[in-house]
Formats: C-alpha cells, sequence, structure tokens
C-alpha cells in the first residue's frame, strides 16, 4: 500500500508544506498527482462552488508562488494523508484532511503546487503533468463538475490524462492478459494511472470494459457501474479517442440493437461509458436488483446478467457456492455465477445472436427468465447465507 501524506502550516513568521511518500520513482509521482488532486477537490467539494473561486483562481495561476502571509490571519496546520489501496473489487483510497484553525484554502494548493515542483525540480515532464492537473482541476472547480461523492473519480481521472499527456508515460502491455468480459487476449489495454506495485489498472481495447489485475489473482471486471463513473470524467477531461478500435465499433452495432429493444419494449437504462453495456433494474416480491446487459459483437452473443442485492459474508462463500453448484445443475438456460473475491452472486443469460437484428419478444422473454431465475433462488440463497439451512 502506497502512502502520500502532505503536511501544512502557516503562522505570522511564514508557512511551510512538506510531502512525503513511501513510494519512490514514477509509483511515487502518480500517488502526489492523485493526492493532489484529491486535496484539492475535497476542499472545492467543502467550500462549495460560491465559495471555491480563490482555489480555481490558484489553480490557473501556473507561477507556483506562494501569496504573502495575511496580516492578523490566526495561524493554521493541515494535514492530509491518502492511502492507495489494492482491493479485491477494485482501487480504492483513503483519504483524511484534517484542518486546525482557519482554514487556508487557496494558499495550501499554492503551497502544495510549490513543494511539489522543488520536489522534482529536475524533472520537467513531472512539472507539465502538474500544471495540466491543476488546469484540469480548475476547470472542474469552476464549472461546479467537484462533488463530494465524486472526489475519487475526478482526482483520478486529472492525474491519468495529466500523466498520459506525455508520450513517455505509457508503460508496457503486460503480457498474456484476458479480458474477464469479453475474452480479448490481444495488445490493446489502455493503462490507467494507479500507484502500486502489486495492481494494474486497464482498460480493454475491445469491449471498453475496466480491468483489475492484482499479483497471484486472476484479472477480474470492475463493476460496470462503478467502471462508467470513473471512465466518464476522464473521457470529458481528455476528449474522445482519436480512433476507434474495429472491434470496438462493432460492438457499437449490437449495442445500438440491444438499444433499440430496451426502448421498444420501454425500458429504462443508463449507458456505461466506453463499454457495450446497458445498465437497468428489475424488481419483483422480493425487492430490486441490478440488471446489466452486454454485447459482444465478436462472439455474435448478448449476456444478460441480474445481481443479487446482497454480498456473501466471507465465511458463508463455500456453502452458497456449493449451493449454487447444486442448482445450476438443474438449470437449462443459464446459470448463476459467485464472485469469492467479493462475494457478488450473479445469474448469467447468454443470447446467441442470429442475423443483424434482435427479436424484441425474445429479448423480453430471457430478460424476464433471468430475473426470474435470480428471484426464485434468493431465498434459499439468503438461508444458505445466514445458515439457516445446511
Amino acid at each position: 500500500m502506497i502512502e502520500t501524506r502532505f503536511d501544512i502550516s502557516s503562522a505570522a513568521v511564514g508557512s511551510n508544506s512538506a510531502v512525503s511518500s513511501n513510494a519512490s520513482g514514477a509509483l511515487a509521482q502518480q500517488a502526489e498527482l492523485i493526492a493532489f488532486a484529491h486535496h484539492v477537490a475535497r476542499l472545492i467539494s467543502l467550500l462549495g462552488p460560491a465559495g471555491a473561486g480563490a482555489i480555481v483562481e490558484t489553480l490557473f495561476d501556473g507561477s507556483g508562488a506562494p501569496r504573502g502571509w495575511l496580516p492578523g490571519a490566526a495561524a493554521s496546520e493541515l494535514q492530509t494523508i491518502v492511502r492507495f489501496v489494492d482491493g479485491t473489487s477494485g482501487p480504492r483510497v483513503y483519504f483524511r484532511l484534517k484542518s486546525r484553525g482557519r482554514l487556508q484554502a487557496d494558499l495550501s494548493v499554492r503551497l502544495l503546487r510549490k513543494t511539489l515542483l522543488e520536489r522534482h525540480q529536475r524533472d520537467a515532464a513531472f512539472a507539465a503533468r502538474l500544471a495540466r492537473v491543476a488546469e484540469l482541476m480548475g476547470r472542474l472547480g469552476a464549472t461546479g463538475q467537484v462533488r463530494a461523492e465524486n472526489e475519487f473519480d475526478v482526482a483520478l481521472a486529472a492525474a491519468d490524462v495529466a500523466w498520459r499527456s506525455d508520450p513517455g508515460g505509457d508503460e508496457a502491455v503486460a503480457a498474456e492478459l484476458e479480458c474477464p468480459a469479453c475474452g480479448y487476449t490481444g495488445k490493446r489495454f489502455d493503462l490507467r494511472v494507479w500507484p502500486s506495485e502489486a495492481a494494474v489498472l486497464r482498460r480493454c481495447g475491445r469491449c471498453g470494459a475496466g480491468i483489475w489485475s492484482r499479483t497471484a489473482h486472476s484479472p477480474r471486471s470492475i463493476r460496470a457501474d462503478v467502471w462508467a463513473a470513473m471512465e466518464a470524467t476522464r473521457a470529458e477531461l481528455g476528449g474522445a479517442a482519436s480512433s476507434t478500435a474495429p472491434e470496438v465499433a462493432a460492438s457499437r452495432a449490437l449495442l445500438s440493437e440491444l438499444k433499440r429493444v430496451f426502448d421498444e419494449n420501454d425500458w429504462p437504462y443508463s449507458q456505461v461509458d466506453g463499454a457495450p453495456v446497458l445498465v437497468s433494474e428489475l424488481s419483483g416480491p422480493e425487492g430490486r436488483w441490478d440488471f446489466y446487459a452486454q454485447a459482444v459483437e465478436e462472439k455474435d452473443l448478448v449476456l444478460l446478467y441480474s445481481i443479487a442485492p446482497e454480498r456473501v459474508p466471507e465465511e458463508r462463500r463455500l456453502d452458497v457456492s456449493e449451493f449454487l453448484t447444486k442448482a445450476n445443475y438443474g438449470l437449462a438456460d443459464g446459470n448463476f455465477e459467485l464472485d469469492f473475491d467479493d462475494g457478488e452472486v450473479r445469474y448469467k443469460t447468454v443470447l446467441h445472436v442470429q442475423g443483424d437484428a434482435l427479436d424484441a419478444l425474445l429479448v423480453r422473454r430471457l430478460v424476464r427468465s433471468n430475473g426470474t431465475a435470480l428471484e426464485t433462488y434468493l431465498p434459499s440463497i439468503h438461508s444458505v447465507m445466514t445458515a439457516r439451512v445446511s
């Protein structure tokens, strides 16, 4: 786990800031860029759009020189700790900002920027990336797009776009990587910035899914809705890709058919940015649950998933796995899947597409049977989860 820490103090006699990290080289720089962006995002969300004007002005000021101490202002201290956690289901961040005295928000941003530039004073590429992060965060802050619920997303997106702005920032593609979503094993796996020696965050060049690969673990897909949130801001900041892979373009044809079918059946949905996935919701007597539909053009498939609303506790996953294995033996039109890393249970139905068009009636029947299968087994799954059934 990589940790980056900012310590900022201001008093009548002067102002100081210090940056520390338990990493080095490129990983330390990536962590510092994300931490700086997250520090800015937290301050903006605390102050709100109306109160963040001074921070935005500071971010667009490229000098990096701190303003003089305000006469009569009280002393203040500000500490930021950012820890980058390689979670089982995807990258996570622990962020804490602790202040004492008056919150000197814009001053802290200026001091941090100056300290980071001095820390890497011989690295022109880092200086350019830091300026880019400041510009992007300033743009988001000026347009009111930074909120408490998306601080991590905007910080990661700004740092990633800034890091990729240098042609030398890309690393070699990992060997023998397979996309868990579509099975792609080619060489188009775009890196996303994540400071870790044990985990890599990538985007599949075929289906656009987010891939989380940890050492000694099989690659896994990041949940479609979570990945969409992470990618949406990055796409806005970085602009649309200059070229589109043929596989992705082809997937969009099947995705368009899938959208048409959803529209014809009056099903509300949202699209995952950068991936051929539609997200919706199903409901019944047992409650409500998430529903995903994914177009896999290269295999002429549509994958339908109903996601159980409860995660299986770690100590009950073997029992639930045994129950689902027995249940699958008698199922003809789909199967249950259990993610042993995070306890997610889902029911999958596969539609083999014939020709260029989707049959709206057929899809409606499959969606209904998919949701019915999950709902039928939900009480039993819950019973096994809570150990009420042997």
